[in-house]
């Protein structure tokens, strides 16, 4: 059974991906010195998302556990704006 919000979470999953892959471009991109670890870690986590939410179980399970620790993460390690979306879209998944 599909969930009842599964389409606004795909949304929120997308967009929280793509403003975490954004920044970590910007930030390589703007920073000439050594590159933190964060920075690789929410490039990584980003692009998790983003392949869990545009192509589902095929590389990455579409799965409301792995959202809300991929949102937890990002949250602590990449962006804090796309890991909240990350974070209730995974959320939404359990309502």
């Amino acid at each position: 059974m599909a969930a009842k919000y599964e389409g606004i979470a795909k949304i929120l999953v997308i967009i929280g991906g793509l403003i975490a892959v954004i920044e970590g471009i910007l930030a390589i991109v703007n920073q000439s010195g050594w590159l933190g670890l964060g920075v690789i870690v929410g490039i990584i986590l980003g692009v998790v998302a983003l392949l869990s939410a545009l192509k589902p179980d095929d590389p990455i399970p579409w799965n409301k556990l792995l959202l809300v620790i991929l949102g937890i993460l990002m949250i602590i390690f990449a962006t804090w704006i796309g890991g909240i979306l990350v974070l209730v879209g995974g959320i939404l998944l359990f309502l």
